[in-house]
């Protein structure tokens, strides 16, 4: 089984859009408290034992409000979220399994955006409740080194608040 600081350490990697930091923070945060899983295929895949997988709670990230100036959200917009669910692989063969075990969250909500950037493949989904999102899935598989990366974060998420974390 992987180390909490493999875990860690191919998070950091994640991505292109600045999350690095965020996820950092989170990760350590979720090191010192397990939790079950709030979402269905997430729960699922967090059984693979391929997979490393790190769950936070509402009461976990409002406690995270004052980590904020480390990453690039506010305080405000950490303290809207409801829970954080995070799924890394670093094992090529499992990631059409994992992507697969993926399409019912993936079904429920709205493609915003695909990206690809070098060797990073990022595809952002959505689910809207008025001018905001209420989740977000964020799955990204990067070529080199082979990582699939998978972030779900449920709340009152402003996409306005989303642009920050795509400036370097």
């Amino acid at each position: 089984m992987k180390t909490t600081f493999t875990v860690i350490q191919s998070i950091m990697n994640w991505t292109m859009i600045g999350y690095k930091k965020f996820a950092l923070g989170i990760l350590m945060a979720a090191a010192a408290v397990s939790g079950s899983a709030q979402n269905k295929s997430f729960e699922k895949i967090s059984k693979l034992p391929e997979a490393q997988y790190a769950y936070i709670s509402e009461s976990m990230l409002s406690s995270m409000g004052a980590m904020a100036d480390s990453t690039r959200f506010s305080p405000s917009t950490i303290d809207r979220l409801k829970s954080v669910e995070i799924l890394t692989c670093e094992t090529p063969e499992t990631f059409d399994r994992i992507i697969e075990m993926l399409d019912p969250c993936i079904n429920e909500l709205q493609l915003l955006s695909r990206l690809r950037d070098d060797n990073d493949n990022i595809t952002i989904y959505g689910k809207r409740n008025g001018d905001k999102l209420s989740s977000l899935l964020l799955i990204e598989i990067k070529e080199s080194p082979e990582i699939l990366s998978a972030i779900f974060m449920t709340g009152d998420i402003d996409p306005d608040s989303l642009k920050s974390i795509t400036r370097p």
